[in-house]
């Protein structure tokens, strides 16, 4: 008796063994899913869902079941975990969210309007390198993580971002900046279960975001070679609200996000990118404010091609400017 009992230990073990290396095989699969696509959230739920389909099976029943017979259940679970996830990945994405990879670097030239001088004075413009470090899950999403110093000269201000990989949207941002007592970070108010466009106050690095995807209004409008519309568009307009606490007191902050078919005006401003993608225009106002954000964004650029407000005026410096440089890149960390 104690041989058998010994004996059906023994198989039962060897089969628990058997389902940890499917479950390190199921997390390989999931983790690969993952970074070649943007399903994270997606994978992550199916890889739970899996591993406690298997936990159950290997608890409740470790000695009904025949080994082979359970393999073929294992199979099967993977077998639809891989189909659910091409069947995501394959479906179209509405809309435009740009998409880089680790390694991946731009540059932005910004502007800054002259406080101290009478008038609309404008003071030599500052380069921005901006660097994809890598590719790193936060708050259970996978984020881009993404490197912002000046390309040239003394100045010190940097900033690091993480966005998410599925639609840009802000998990984490820092700012550094110097101190007389050294260098110093903090750390901007966010909330990563809700949406709201990203807008650099209090900084001179240039990392404003819209609320992504972009998608232009649906008409009857045909669009030319040029990218733009045969008539202007009319603009759909989204509304984005936070409440954040500062001890016993509240405050609230909405933006209004605007999107449309870019204006003919700026039909210049697109074609020194040499691209053919889509093109977007982007507004984003915050309520009692006045500083009123305008982008251009283009499928094919890595960041919006041209970025202004009343303080500041940004543009993506072409690949072509850059010296010695096949794509968008460039900077002295």
């Amino acid at each position: 008796m104690l041989r058998r009992s010994a004996s059906e230990g023994g198989r039962s073990r060897r089969i628990q063994n058997g389902y940890k290396t499917w479950i390190q095989r199921l997390r390989s699969a999931t983790r690969i899913i993952t970074e070649k696509s943007r399903i994270s959230e997606f994978a992550g739920r199916l890889l739970t869902l899996a591993e406690y389909i298997l936990t159950m099976i290997v608890h409740l029943f470790p000695c009904v079941l025949e080994v082979k017979m359970k393999r073929t259940l294992v199979m099967s679970i993977l077998m639809l975990l891989a189909f659910a996830a091409v069947s995501v990945a394959d479906t179209p994405r509405e809309g435009f969210v740009p998409t880089w990879k680790a390694g991946d670097r731009w540059v932005l030239e910004a502007s800054y309007r002259d406080l101290k001088a009478e008038g609309e004075v404008w003071l030599p413009p500052i380069q921005w390198v901006f660097r994809v470090r890598s590719i790193k899950e936060k708050y259970g999403r996978q984020c881009y993580i993404v490197h912002v110093f000046p390309r040239h000269g003394e100045m010190k201000v940097q900033a690091i971002l993480w966005l998410a990989v599925e639609d840009l949207k802000p998990v984490r941002v820092i700012d550094v900046f110097p101190t007389p007592e050294g260098m110093r970070y903090s750390e901007r108010d966010l909330d990563p279960e809700n949406s709201e466009p990203l807008v650099a106050v209090d900084t001179l690095v240039p990392y404003d975001l819209p609320v992504f995807p972009l998608a232009n209004p649906a008409n009857n409008a045909v669009q030319g070679a040029d990218g733009f519309a045969a008539y202007r568009s009319e603009a759909t307009e989204k509304k984005f609200s936070r409440t954040s606490k500062v001890g016993s007191l509240s405050f609230k902050r909405t933006f209004g996000q605007k999107n449309k078919k870019p204006e003919r005006q700026y039909s210049d401003t697109f074609a020194a990118y040499r691209s053919s993608g889509a093109t977007y225009q982007v507004e984003v106002a915050e309520e009692r404010s006045s500083t009123n954000l305008l982008q251009l964004w283009q499928e094919g650029s890595p960041w919006a091609v041209s970025s202004e407000n009343r303080l500041r005026k940004v543009r993506l410096v072409p690949a072509s400017e850059l010296p010695g440089a096949s794509s968008q890149t460039g900077g002295d960390e």
